[in-house]
């Protein structure tokens, strides 16, 4: 007997069985991998909350660092008028500390610098100075600040009158191995050469 084809519609039911068959629960047919499931149960990335992202970032380290427009020539501090003047450098007592040290006298309040700096206060007063009479009018100044190496050199001038006095400096610390020096601006400013000997440049601390 011969048989009658398939309708059309019959092809397209046969079709469908086919396709819900035992394969669909193939993974290499399904388009899904077996290997994106993390075993341990815990999402594949960590979700952050609002509340964390409102927490400000932990500082690097614990050491207070200071500014650096606190790191300049300062014309509001200078040597106390009680404290000891002896010649540190060539006409000149330069004193060398912390901002608390009681031999510096602040125009203002103390401030509160970190360790990273030191504090320098220079003055002429009551410092005997060969070849000039004891009541010549002198204007020692910090002129600048600067780092040669590991070393902090202050360049020392004579001020002319009316300029505001720079009587003291806030300065970086000097590196391993390395000190505070002044130096005079000019053969002729008789300020911050050694005290004994000869040299270019005076060692204070």
């Amino acid at each position: 007997m011969r048989k009658a084809p398939l309708s059309l519609s019959s092809v397209l039911v046969l079709a469908l069985a086919a396709g819900c068959g035992g394969e669909q629960s193939s993974p290499a047919n399904s388009g899904w991998s077996q290997d994106l499931g993390d075993p341990t149960g815990q999402p594949l990335r960590r979700t952050e909350t609002l509340s964390e992202l409102d927490q400000p970032p932990a500082p690097l380290t614990g050491t207070t660092a200071t500014p650096p427009t606190e790191k300049r020539v300062r014309h509001d501090v200078m040597i106390a008028k009680d404290a000891p003047h002896p010649a540190t450098c060539s006409c000149l007592a330069v004193v060398v500390g912390e901002p608390g040290n009681p031999r510096f006298t602040w125009q203002a309040q103390v401030p509160k610098l970190g360790a990273d700096v030191a504090v320098v206060a220079v003055s002429a007063k009551g410092v005997p100075c060969p070849g000039m009479a004891e009541d010549a009018p002198r204007r020692p100044s910090i002129a600048a600040v600067e780092q040669e190496g590991a070393d902090v050199v202050l360049t020392i001038e004579e001020l002319a009158p009316g300029r505001p006095q720079a009587s003291g400096a806030v300065v970086p610390r000097p590196g391993p191995g390395g000190a505070v020096y002044v130096k005079p601006k000019g053969p002729k400013v008789p300020y911050g050469r050694p005290a004994t000997g000869a040299g270019a440049r005076c060692k204070v601390q």
